[in-house]
């Protein structure tokens, strides 16, 4: 099973990597602390499953984690001690993730949820099932779904977005932001993908209309 570990401190990573690879049958193929690296090396390296800390998804990256899912890449979501449950178990879950573990889970619990994952099986601690009946069951437990679009985006990011809606060139952008255009190109791709856009005229429409009263 290739294994790839997305975390961002690195002794928690290299316990990971240790208890993973004391397995005969387990291989950790790569070690990223960001998300969107994930998503690329899953690609590239033919990944089955990717261990990722809970505080490294959500927000801004619950597009990538989509993306992740959809490659036919099971995603292991280990969630921080005492963190609250809540609706973001839900937004994971709704982005195709089939495992969530305690980040602090016993050694052989994590290598069989890794196992489970790869047969294409879920892999969920009794606090998550939990909180999926009360969802299931409790129609006041449903999470809004009201959310703007460019909440996804990082601050710099939004302001691109913001000027390519204004009609402005990469060029314009560069000299308004005191940027390099190789910084601006950056910024405006990282913000298309994670808004799920595929040219300027997509994303200055999806931007004006998160700015529209109805929106």
């Amino acid at each position: 099973m290739r294994v790839l570990l997305c975390e961002d401190e690195e002794v928690f990573r290299l316990g990971l990597r240790v208890v993973l690879e004391a397995e005969p049958d387990m291989a950790v193929v790569a070690e990223t602390s960001h998300l969107p690296e994930a998503l690329e090396l899953a690609d590239e390296l033919a990944t089955q499953v990717v261990v990722v800390r809970q505080g490294l998804v959500g927000g801004a990256t619950l597009p990538v984690l989509r993306a992740l899912c959809r490659r036919d890449t099971a995603v292991l979501v280990l969630a921080e001690p005492g963190a609250d449950v809540g609706d973001h178990l839900v937004e994971i879950l709704q982005a195709g993730v089939r495992g969530y573990l305690p980040r602090r889970a016993a050694a052989q619990r994590l290598v069989d949820g890794v196992r489970a994952l790869a047969r294409h099986e879920a892999a969920l601690d009794t606090t998550a099932t939990s909180h999926l009946v009360r969802y299931l069951t409790d129609p006041e437990a449903l999470p809004s779904t009201e959310q703007h679009p460019l909440d996804r985006l990082t601050e710099r990011q939004r302001e691109v977005a913001e000027l390519v809606a204004q009609g402005l060139s990469n060029e314009e952008i560069a000299c308004r932001l005191f940027l390099s255009l190789s910084t601006v190109k950056t910024h405006l791709t990282a913000s298309m993908r994670r808004l799920d856009v595929r040219t300027r005229t997509q994303l200055a429409i999806l931007v004006n209309r998160d700015h529209s009263p109805a929106a």
